[in-house]
Formats: C-alpha cells, sequence, structure tokens
C-alpha cells in the first residue's frame, strides 16, 4: 500500500509540477538578479543598443559607429520597445529576459523528456544545464546570449521532432540576435546534413534529399532575414563584421604563429575551464561503457551536433587575436549537455547510479563559480556567477566617493566600469570617469573583476598613490586610492 501510494505521488508529481517547478525556479532566479547593472558586453549589446532606439522613438537606423560591433541589434530594440511599454528600469529589464530563460529551460525539459522517456530526465537535463556557470551568468544578464541559447534549443528540438514551423522560427531567431546566431544556424543546416546522410548513399539520391524542400525550407526565412541585414548594413554603413576604424579592430587582427597556437590553448581552456572537465570525464566514463554499435546510435545525432557547432564556432576563436570569450562557444556547451545526457539515458545502469553520475558531473560544473584565478589572469567574469558580489562593492565605492567628495570625472577606472551610471544602472547620471592611467590618475578605482588594470598597475597605485577606501565580498575586491 505504501510503495503503490508513492508511486501514485511520484506519478502526480512527475505529470503535474515538474516543469511548473523549473519555471517557478527561472521565474525566481529573474527576480533575484532583477536589480543587477548591466554588466560587460551587456552594456554595449543590451543597454546602449536600447537606449539609441529609445531615444530615438523607436527609429530603425543604423547604430553610432562607437556602439556598432556589426550585430543585428535585434535586443536592443525589444528593450527599447518593451522600456516604452513598461518603463526603463532594471527590474523591467530584467524581466523582458524571462521569457527566453524559461523558455530554455521548458524546451531542455522536452529534450531530455524524450531521451530518458520520463519527464523525470526532462527536469534532470534542465538542471544539469543550470548548473553551468556560463549559462547560469548569462541568464543573469540583460544581453543577447541567453536568447540565441533559446532559439538555439527550440531550433534544434523542433528539427529533431520535424516540426517545421517551429524549426523556422528557432533559426529565424538565431539570425536575428547576433552574426554568431548566424553562424550558429549555419552549423545547425551542416548538422541536418549530416544526419541526412548515411553510408552508401549514392551522391544522386543525396542530391534528392536536398531538393526536397519539405527538409529544408524552414532555413529560409533565417537566412533571408541575415542576408537582408548584412546587404542592409553594408549599404548603411560601408561595412560588415568590422572594419579598421573599429573600436574592437584590435581584436579581429589575424593570428599567426604564436598566437595562433596561443589561441588553439585558450579555445581548449575554454572548453575545460570552470568546471567543465568534470563533464568531459563524465562523458569520457559513459563512452568506454557503451561499445559498440549501441554507443554509435545513441550519440551520434548529439556528437555530429556538437562537433558541427565546433566548426563553425571556433575557427574566429582561432584565426583572430581576440574573439574567444566563453559565451562564444554557448552553442556548443549546451550541444554538450545534450550529448552527455544522451549517453546518461543509453548506458545501461541501475537508476541511482545513474543520479550519481548526473549529480557528480552538475556538481563539479557548479563548482565551476568558485574557479578564480590570481589577479593579472584574465577571466571571463560574465561566464560565472562570481561576477555578482562586484555589483555591492560598486555601490560602496559610489557612496564613499560621494561622502568625500570625489569626483568621477577625475578618477580612472576601467571595463566593464568605465561606462555611465545611466548605461549601467539607467539612473539618469551620465558623468564621465576618467580613461585608465595608473599614472596620471588623480585617483583610481579598481578591482581583480578589471581585467585591464595588471598587477603592475596595482603595484604602482600601492606605491604611488594613497588607499582611501578597500571593500571585500568572497574573492571580489574594489580599492579607491587617492593623492599621497
Amino acid at each position: 500500500m505504501a510503495v503503490a501510494t508513492l508511486t501514485r505521488v511520484a506519478g502526480a508529481i512527475e505529470r503535474w509540477l515538474l516543469l511548473p517547478a523549473l519555471l517557478a525556479g527561472a521565474a525566481a532566479w529573474t527576480a533575484e538578479v532583477q536589480h543587477d547593472p548591466f554588466f560587460w558586453d551587456t552594456v554595449q549589446l543590451g543597454s546602449k543598443h536600447a537606449h539609441f532606439f529609445y531615444e530615438n522613438g523607436l527609429r530603425w537606423a543604423p547604430l553610432p559607429e562607437t556602439i556598432d560591433s556589426g550585430h543585428p541589434p535585434m535586443l536592443g530594440y525589444y528593450l527599447a520597445w518593451v522600456w516604452g511599454v513598461f518603463g526603463k528600469t532594471l527590474a523591467v529589464s530584467h524581466w523582458a529576459m524571462f521569457p527566453f530563460v524559461a523558455g530554455a529551460m521548458a524546451v531542455l525539459f522536452c529534450l531530455g523528456a524524450r531521451m530518458g522517456g520520463s519527464r523525470w530526465y526532462g527536469a534532470g537535463l534542465a538542471l544539469l544545464a543550470a548548473s553551468d556557470p556560463v549559462l547560469a551568468a548569462q541568464s543573469g544578464l540583460v544581453g543577447p546570449d541567453v536568447v540565441l541559447v533559446f532559439f538555439f534549443l527550440l531550433a534544434v528540438w523542433a528539427l529533431w521532432e520535424e516540426r517545421s514551423w517551429w524549426a523556422a522560427v528557432g533559426v529565424l531567431g538565431l539570425c536575428a540576435v547576433s552574426l554568431r546566431g548566424m553562424m550558429t544556424a549555419v552549423a545547425l543546416l551542416a548538422w541536418q546534413l549530416c544526419l541526412w546522410w548515411r553510408p552508401g548513399l549514392s551522391a544522386h539520391r543525396f542530391a534528392l534529399r536536398l531538393a526536397d524542400l519539405s527538409r529544408c525550407w524552414a532555413f529560409l526565412p533565417g537566412f533571408a532575414l541575415a542576408g537582408w541585414f548584412l546587404l542592409w548594413h553594408q549599404q548603411a554603413t560601408g561595412w560588415t563584421g568590422f572594419h579598421a576604424a573599429s573600436p574592437w579592430a584590435s581584436a579581429f587582427e589575424p593570428a599567426r604563429g604564436a598566437d595562433l597556437l596561443r589561441n588553439i590553448a585558450i579555445v581548449g581552456w575554454r572548453w575545460a575551464d570552470f568546471g567543465r572537465v568534470f563533464e568531459w570525464a563524465g562523458l569520457a566514463v559513459l563512452w568506454l561503457t557503451l561499445t559498440g554499435m549501441n554507443r554509435w546510435r545513441a550519440m551520434r545525432p548529439w556528437l555530429l551536433l556538437l562537433v558541427c557547432v565546433l566548426l563553425f564556432l571556433s575557427p574566429s576563436a582561432l584565426f583572430y587575436q581576440n574573439l574567444s570569450a566563453h559565451r562564444y562557444f554557448l552553442p556548443g556547451f549546451v550541444a554538450l549537455h545534450l550529448l552527455f545526457w544522451q549517453g546518461l539515458c543509453s548506458v545501461a545502469w541501475p537508476n541511482a547510479r545513474r543520479c550519481a553520475l548526473a549529480a557528480a558531473v552538475a556538481l563539479g560544473l557548479a563548482s565551476g563559480n568558485l574557479w578564480l584565478y590570481p589577479h593579472g589572469i584574465a577571466m571571463g567574469w560574465d561566464a560565472t556567477l562570481a561576477h555578482r558580489p562586484y555589483h555591492a562593492l560598486r555601490t560602496e565605492a559610489l557612496r564613499f566617493m560621494e561622502e568625500n567628495a570625489i569626483p568621477i570625472e577625475r578618477t580612472g577606472t576601467a571595463f566593464p566600469n568605465r561606462n555611465t551610471g545611466e548605461h549601467l544602472l539607467l539612473n539618469n547620471d551620465r558623468r564621465l570617469w576618467a580613461e585608465w592611467n595608473p599614472q596620471t590618475n588623480e585617483y583610481a578605482l579598481i578591482s581583480n573583476v578589471f581585467n585591464d588594470v595588471s598587477p603592475e598597475d596595482r603595484a604602482y597605485l600601492r606605491q604611488h598613490r594613497r588607499l582611501l577606501w578597500r571593500g571585500q565580498k568572497g574573492r571580489v575586491w574594489m580599492e579607491l586610492y587617492g593623492p599621497d
């Protein structure tokens, strides 16, 4: 009787409560971060783009060159519209991201349930992805990457389920959000071509498959949008992607020789960083457990997806100087989660053993939020929840500066702090910080979050300036220096 009752309760939870609980968790997370300022690249790709359209009455026009990095500014336009309807606040901005965060959780739930044949497996995949520091951090920011993840997952699910209309929506969203989204959409087309091909299939029969528009029409609206935007941007600005006078031109310098080897090492580091090495270890265990054709049948679709995403997203990171941020690989990280989960669902293990491995990998990933490198080693602070104490420290530093009449205009600081309060906090404060130069700045505000502040810069300040204020929360610190 007791076993039967527990079985009925578990069945009711599985059927009615798992997905609502996941969506409630996404809402709770959004409520937790709703007052966090714009941070890192989201200042440009979210706040500054949105301000341009908001202040110009939602008129579609080319972005100013100082904030135009060649991406479709659809997120900025969407945010500006949301501000116009609900008000320009941080809370409104974060809740504008909620549909994409919740949507990503829902699609992960559907994918996991399909792999494992149970909604419990759907919840497990969603929780595994939520433990990924890069995805967790980006889901708490107002930026394009969580939008890209949602449309990527939607397209993957729809293509797998052969739901062409939803696949068209997913690919269209990818091509609207960024240039990287366009590359990801092409990777999905390559994935489909790989799945359609079979050993022994003649070139003629494969060509006939490609000619069947019912198999590939879902890519046409998105590719048409991408083509229109690239042509419009070229005609409006005279360039596509980047140009020599771009503020980001140095990142697009070709990498050759030692720089290429360095980039290979960095890309490898990105794929192991912030706890991901534990997922690779778990995947290796599953790969060795599955044997022969069983391994190939189980892993083939998701292994091909991972390979295709890698092939299309890695070249820019390898062959240019500085295009290897963690968030650039988010579709690949998600594909790795899908591959691991399919292996977990396919292996002939007792449920307790599967749960143990899933929990170990999830905890290993979550531990990545505690991985902080010594000052002087550049970190992807937008790829870890470790950055969150920075916001409170910045507020305390500004309060100290106001109480002691220290002007922002005479205080040097670095990225990502060197932005106006209006762009970070939407608070109408348009004062500009001094350009970072520790030798000439009268005052200096620094933190280990600032990758552009070297240990030598900090040593210079300690020797030639006076420490006026210092704060630390967790392992994030901030210091304010003034005249000696």
